[in-house]
């Protein structure tokens, strides 16, 4: 904001004409030092501006600072939820690691990381609705019977 209101500050500020010298390469304001040769390349003449004028550039400018801000924040959030959902999937992944080496089952697991954990399932009882398609995985154990719930390909329960 400081920035916009500086410019245009230096917008209407009363600025005399110039000429603008070529000497050699460079480009300058002034003639050239000592006995250099010089050519002159143009005139400038500053663009005279008046107060409805000087309103309207302020006014653009401050829409172009707001809409600046907006996507500054609009890609600040993108990126954090990025970073987020990038976190949490590196959690589970983790996660779902630690459980395999030890032979159990933890939610948001995949099916492939049940059938590395557990073992296939001795049987398959399936449900497919509007939502999406639901197993019960039934594992037949010398203790019984035990139930992994998948939903959408992903672990939402076991006993």
């Amino acid at each position: 904001m400081k920035v916009y209101l500086f410019a245009l500050a230096l917008l209407s500020l009363p600025v005399s004409a110039g000429q603008i010298y070529q000497c050699g390469n460079s480009f300058q304001d002034r003639p050239c030092a000592g006995s250099a040769p010089a050519k002159v390349v143009g005139e400038y003449e500053p663009e005279k501006m008046s107060e409805e004028e000087i309103k309207a550039k302020q006014e653009e400018l401050n829409k172009l600072e707001q809409q600046t801000d907006a996507d500054i924040k609009a890609r600040y959030d993108a990126e954090v939820a990025a970073a987020e959902k990038s976190r949490a999937a590196s959690y589970q992944y983790t996660k779902s690691i630690k459980a395999v080496r030890n032979n159990q089952i933890v939610m948001g697991m995949t099916k492939s990381d049940v059938i590395k954990s557990w073992g296939s399932p001795d049987h398959i009882n399936e449900t497919v609705t509007n939502a999406g398609s639901s197993q019960q995985w039934v594992y037949f154990t010398p203790n019984g019977r035990q139930y992994v719930y998948v939903t959408n390909g992903v672990v939402t329960g076991w006993n």
